[in-house]
């Protein structure tokens, strides 16, 4: 999707599919062992979510050939000690991430809402986001202030919105139109953070393509029942999401029953 301008004239462009399958295998293979780990040893259990760009395909490297891979790591089960010690729980996360990663990777410049992890021989990082389920069971972002140094959780309804309005944009056929747009605006702020740009690519693709009218689904696409399915099974907040998360730790469970079935075992 579009090759490299001009110098000044096109920062950033798209990382094919064929170079972007490794690295994308390669950090959910460390993720989902990172999840196995988290809930071993600490007893936390969680699932990961691709982000944004890497969810839709439409990573953007820059002129250098480095790009940046967004996960999520959304926790369900948090004992409440660690609750009350959020800073410590971020501190959990990278040390048991650095422990499986080896020498991979390495911890990448302190950032506001996700622990960075840059390749140790690859031109790519990974940027891994902290989610967990308040009392209201909800889903919040842990993020630190750099400058008071404080850890707090924020609210992510944003976020599901955004999954929603993309299975919209690609069941109507916008994912060029969505791809050309978000790639424009990219380069025009290439100082901007990057997943904020593409929400606002999402959000002007999806009223474009008269997103505000939800129910009108084409029936050459999806319906409207099999797309809020498919959006509940990617938000976290959702029990048919929760569902799918339990069921993946059970399976991975050598005492449950599923985890024999997984394997083929009678």
């Amino acid at each position: 999707m579009g090759g490299l301008g001009k110098k000044g004239d096109s920062m950033y462009t798209y990382v094919g599919k064929k170079r972007l399958s490794g690295p994308k295998a390669e950090v959910e293979d460390i993720l989902e062992e990172l999840v196995d780990v988290m809930e071993e040893k600490y007893g936390m259990k969680a699932s990961i979510m691709p982000v944004g760009s890497v969810r839709s395909n439409l990573v953007t490297a820059d002129e250098d050939g480095h790009f940046d891979l967004d996960y999520n790591i959304c926790f369900s089960k948090v004992p409440q000690d660690v609750r009350n010690n959020l800073q410590g729980l971020r501190g959990r996360v990278r040390k048991a991430l650095d422990d499986i990663a080896g020498d991979l990777f390495f911890y990448g410049r302190e950032r506001k809402s996700v622990i960075r992890f840059e390749h140790s021989e690859e031109s790519y990082n990974l940027d891994l986001g902290i989610l967990i389920r308040n009392n209201n069971g909800q889903y919040c972002r842990l993020v630190v202030d750099r400058k008071s140094r404080e850890y707090q959780l924020n609210e992510i309804a944003l976020l599901y919105d955004a999954s929603k309005k993309e299975d919209y944009i690609f069941s109507h056929n916008g994912k060029d139109q969505l791809a050309s747009l978000y790639l424009k605006n990219k380069n025009k702020h290439p100082e901007t953070d990057s997943f904020h740009i593409y929400l606002e690519a999402v959000n002007t693709v999806y009223t474009e393509k008269g997103g505000q009218k939800m129910s009108k689904v084409s029936s050459n696409n999806h319906t409207q029942k099999q797309m809020d399915n498919y959006a509940n099974q990617k938000n976290p907040n959702n029990s048919a999401s929760r569902a799918a998360a339990n069921n993946r730790a059970n399976q991975m469970n050598p005492n449950n029953p599923a985890y024999q079935k997984s394997r083929g075992s009678k």
